[in-house]
């Protein structure tokens, strides 16, 4: 199985350098330019579905690739789990007012008053792709997503990162990054046992990780799909 992911292109909180985690901005003209470009590039990776944060501008970024991919705006899949952190009270503060290194570490409790950690952001993520790689097995994807998403992508297919070393992933927009595997990693495979490494506490982030479904859940979720 190939994963392809790219961030949302820009909007005007980022020219700002804001924090914007829920907020829902739609992209900006440049923004738009660069979901364009990018599109380009991934004409001859062979996508043959795109999946996307449900915010405005992960979703407006996936329409204009599949423009470009001859793929049906429609069937564009909502990825309800990949919209950005929350960041609580810290929306739309620019990023040189926050601590943004002890916003994303893993030790203490990383507070976002009234926000989510970046632990709950991992656990809902990693959720997600271990039921898509179940149920995608073998297709090419797009993931179409914004910036912590990506990052949790990184932890995903390369490894959880050592504590303290939570910032060796640097995503940038306009840049396709490639993952593959036969199957949903090793360490990634017990979803309890993930919580317990994101978050060994017990505290933030462990009652937010959902379930991997069973094997008799996955089946009838692919008849449902031939169905369509």
């Amino acid at each position: 199985m190939k994963i392809y992911a790219v961030l949302n292109g820009q909007t005007d909180l980022d020219v700002e350098g804001r924090l914007q985690g829920s907020s829902d901005l739609p992209l900006n003209d440049h923004g738009q330019a660069q979901s364009h470009d990018i599109a380009k590039d991934l004409q001859s990776k062979g996508v043959e579905m795109i999946m996307a944060a449900t915010q405005k501008r992960t979703m407006e970024t996936a329409e204009i690739i599949a423009g470009h991919l001859g793929i049906d705006g429609s069937k564009i899949v909502k990825g309800m789990k990949l919209h950005e952190r929350d960041f609580g009270d810290y929306e739309g503060q620019s990023k040189d007012e926050v601590d943004m290194f002890v916003l994303s570490s893993f030790t203490g409790h990383a507070a976002t008053p009234n926000g989510e950690t970046i632990r709950e952001t991992a656990c809902r993520v990693i959720t997600y792709l271990n039921n898509m790689l179940k149920i995608f097995r073998g297709k090419t994807i797009l993931l179409v997503v914004p910036d912590q998403v990506l990052t949790v992508l990184f932890w995903y297919f390369k490894g959880l990162p050592v504590v303290g070393n939570e910032h060796s992933v640097e995503v940038k927009n306009g840049v396709i990054y490639e993952f593959e595997t036969d199957d949903i990693p090793e360490e990634m495979k017990d979803n309890q046992t993930i919580t317990e490494k994101i978050n060994p506490s017990g505290g933030d982030g462990a009652n937010n990780a959902e379930r991997v479904l069973s094997q008799d859940e996955i089946d009838m979720l692919i008849n449902k799909i031939k169905e369509k």
